[in-house]
């Protein structure tokens, strides 16, 4: 108490990235929102994540003071820096007092010896250090360490013994640090990288990275279990928001990571069982991944995805019930030949699921059947100039398109 207000608790340090990983990305990929924009948790929680933020990130984090309140975004170039500043998100795990202690005390106590079994290390803590610790608190964090790579566990007779596992040789390799250095600016789980070059105290000082999208590193604690549910064919249990931020959970099965080379964003491939569809979901909108059961026919699954997935123009499955159904679209463009044959080529380049016929010296037609010909519309508009004539399966998209012509002309037509 002070002054008879109570002072909240605060701390730099998380017990998960979920709350503070979703203010980092509004900060980040927005910029504009307020103190009063944020709805879903209380303020106290906002200047909470945002005094965290912006102790981690310091000068990056920038502060506008506008009419509608003080706006907070995160700022970064991201092709003149040498590491992803948001990794340091991840270096702030809280702990407990026996985290700390248990980690030097133990950490010391195989230092010199080869190994030892749980019973011996409790009691060499209470002898050394004057602490009696219960038995199943030491091997709670035995087993940490275990399962994170620090220590060794191996059966001797009825009994585990524990060992620092060894440094390998070729983590001082220049070469071996080369590669760290690219990896650590790499994504997925370039964090792994960096906490590397961390514990050697070394520098990226090689790479740069022109298209960097730094901020899908906060993604990488979702995209770790969906990764692992695939390579072991489990079904998963998902928490997914949507521009509505209403919380749904899907039970499917994971098939494929989809990454957009345009933004760097990354989807999910799912096959949702209660629709019986494929289904995608964009990892920024995932809150939670629960990896589920061993699932025995889930080659059939991805057979019906490679079979379907050549109909997709990009992420969409497009809105049916049932896999397998798609839509057309068909536009006719007019080049000037030979001059124009790189229009040409490029058409025929990028038509993907598509097929580009002649019909005359100077027209050219593009057929494109896929899930969701709305993906194809920024696509076709990139040769507003040259198109003749355009027809869809949907007529809406057809409809748009015209309109948006007629809005244009007449906007042009009025200057």
């Amino acid at each position: 108490m002070y002054g008879g207000i109570r002072l909240s608790n605060y701390s730099e340090l998380i017990k998960n990235l979920k709350n503070v990983r979703e203010y980092m990305k509004d900060f980040y990929i927005y910029g504009f929102k307020t103190r009063n924009d944020f709805q879903e948790k209380s303020q106290r929680t906002y200047d909470n994540e945002r005094r965290r933020i912006e102790s981690w990130l310091g000068d990056l984090v920038k502060l506008n003071d506008t009419s509608r309140g003080r706006q907070v975004s995160i700022s970064a170039d991201c092709g003149h820096i040498s590491t992803n500043p948001l990794y340091r998100a991840y270096q702030s795990k809280s702990f407990t007092d026996n985290d700390i202690l248990l980690h030097f005390y133990i950490l010391d106590i195989l230092k010199s010896e080869d190994s030892l079994s749980l019973d011996d290390i409790t009691n060499r803590i209470c002898d050394n250090y004057s602490i009696i610790l219960d038995t199943q608190i030491v091997r709670l964090k035995l087993n940490e360490y275990v399962e994170s790579g620090i220590i060794c566990k191996e059966k001797h007779g009825r009994a585990f013994v524990y060992s620092l596992c060894p440094q390998p040789k070729f983590i001082d390799n220049p070469d071996f640090q080369t590669a760290l250095k690219f990896f650590s600016m790499a994504y997925p789980f370039g964090v792994v990288g960096y906490y590397i070059l961390n514990q050697l105290g070394i520098e990226n000082d090689i790479f740069l990275l022109k298209h960097n999208y730094i901020v899908h590193t906060l993604e990488d604690t979702i995209l770790m279990p969906l990764i692992q549910s695939i390579n072991e064919h489990r079904t998963v249990e998902v928490v997914n928001f949507g521009r509505d931020k209403q919380e749904r959970t899907i039970y499917g099965i994971p098939l494929r990571i989809y990454v957009s080379t345009q933004t760097g964003r990354r989807y999910l491939i799912l096959f949702n069982l209660k629709y019986n569809r494929i289904k995608s979901l964009r990892l920024d909108f995932v809150r939670s991944v629960k990896v589920l059961d061993v699932i025995s026919n889930y080659d059939e699954y991805v057979q019906t995805f490679e079979k379907n997935s050549k109909y997709c123009w990009g992420i969409s499955f497009g809105n049916f019930k049932k896999v397998g159904n798609f839509e057309y679209i068909k536009f006719t463009i007019e080049l000037e030949l030979p001059k124009e044959s790189y229009i040409l080529n490029r058409l025929i380049r990028e038509c993907r699921n598509g097929k580009v016929e002649k019909i005359s010296n100077s027209l050219y037609s593009c057929t494109i059947e896929t899930f969701d010909i709305t993906e194809t519309k920024n696509w076709i508009r990139s040769f507003i100039g040259r198109i003749v004539s355009i027809e869809s399966s949907n007529k809406n998209v057809t409809n748009k398109f015209y309109e948006d012509i007629s809005k244009m002309h007449q906007m042009y037509k009025e200057n």
